[in-house]
């Protein structure tokens, strides 16, 4: 019996050594390619399987619902449109990829950016139904250079409320452009430029309400010089802006502006507070691009001509804003701005701007915001025009969740 166990247990032990010889004639499966975080450049980022790329993917939904002030919120226009609507709602949605490469000659990034609108509006404009996907920004960055569509060099504060309608005055431009920054360390930077004028949202570089602009000749040419530290940030810049019209020869217009963003945490954690001024001759969108929104109504251009020669438009503005961190869930913002518009002599059509906008925002949750926002806007034309002042407000609420 003993014998007949044996003669088994030899057996089994010889098919096992047949089957694992088998086996080494097999290719061994494939380790599993597990996606791994990336925390070189911060939150949110992992590496692409099989790369050494990290690429971050975030984006946002919102819904808005606005009402407006008739008799003020129709005051901008020319005529009377009391047949239009006085609420407003809407909702978009935003995704954007941000990938990121460490090379030996320095940072390869790529950022594209994508979104799509539906609402209505109190006014007919891009924004009104369904509006199609668009290309906010993409762009390539690689050792200094930027190239594709991305926020201007010559833009610098932005605001701090959310300016859903009416934009106080500073320049806010997604453009094409062509530019290099030169980094000197301990945060001190200075950038160049060539940017598209035709290509600027909305066409705020290039609007032309009484047809007077020609063909684009040369782009624009921006320059700035930029610190960014513990304390905050600051930058000075300027830009040239070419002004051409089938009716007189060709003339350079300019831009320069200042800004300084200082954080201020002896008042709370997040807290900003924020100046900046602009004077602009022949370049108007770098002072306030709202003037571009509404230029039908104001005639604002960047010149006009007579007697065969350009006369350049000037315009200069200050903006400011303060946000306030009260709890770890509650702030608020506030934006304001003053601007004056001057029109040649033999024209006369000049107006001053007070714009201002304040928010109140709950994060009850990370990722999720509640926001409340009154805007305010006040037209004041000169006793030359003969145009009536002109004023505006606007409620709304914003339900807002990032990913």
């Amino acid at each position: 019996m003993k014998f007949k166990l044996a003669l088994a247990a030899a057996a089994i032990v010889g098919l096992a050594g047949t089957a694992q010889a088998a086996d080494l004639g097999k290719k061994a499966p494939a380790a599993a390619n597990y996606v791994k975080v990336c925390d070189a450049y911060g939150a949110g980022f992992f590496y692409i399987p099989g790369s050494e790329t990290c690429l971050k993917i975030g984006g946002y939904v919102y819904a808005q619902y606005g009402i407006y002030n008739q008799s003020a919120a129709f005051g901008l226009a020319y005529g009377s449109r009391r047949g239009e609507n006085l609420i407003s709602t809407g909702a978009r949605w935003n995704i954007h990829f941000d990938a990121r490469t460490n090379t030996e000659m320095g940072l390869l990034r790529s950022y594209i950016e994508i979104q799509q609108t539906i609402g209505s509006q109190p006014w007919a404009n891009a924004f009104a139904g369904a509006s199609p996907v668009s290309l906010e920004k993409a762009f390539i960055q690689f050792a200094g250079l930027t190239a594709g569509r991305a926020t201007s060099m010559f833009d610098f504060y932005t605001g701090d409320h959310l300016s859903s309608i009416y934009e106080t005055a500073h320049s806010d431009t997604i453009i094409n452009l062509l530019a290099y920054t030169f980094s000197f360390g301990n945060g001190l930077s200075a950038s160049l430029s060539i940017e598209d004028p035709s290509t600027g949202n909305g066409n705020s570089r290039r609007y032309d309400p009484i047809g007077l602009y020609g063909a684009i000749k040369n782009p624009d040419y921006v320059a700035n010089f930029n610190v960014a530290q513990s304390w905050g940030s600051a930058q000075v810049m300027a830009a040239l802006h070419e002004n051409t019209s089938p009716f007189a020869p060709t003339k350079m217009g300019y831009a320069v502006g200042a800004g300084v963003k200082v954080n201020l945490p002896m008042l709370g954690e997040s807290d900003t507070a924020a100046l900046q001024v602009a004077y602009s001759k022949g370049a108007l969108s770098y002072v306030s691009p709202d003037w571009y929104n509404f230029g039908a109504d104001y005639a604002a251009t960047d010149f006009f001509v007579a007697g065969g020669v350009i006369r350049q438009t000037s315009a200069w503005g200050v903006a400011g804003g303060f946000t306030h961190g009260w709890t770890k869930t509650v702030s608020t913002s506030l934006t304001a701005s003053y601007a004056s518009y001057s029109q040649p002599t033999v024209f006369g059509v000049d107006f001053r701007q007070f714009d201002v906008g304040g928010n109140v925002t709950w994060t009850p949750v990370t990722g999720l915001s509640v926001i409340g926002e009154v805007e305010y806007k006040n037209v004041d034309f000169s006793v030359a025009s003969a145009l009536p002042d002109r004023d505006a407000i606007v409620g709304f609420l914003r339900i807002r969740r990032d990913f």
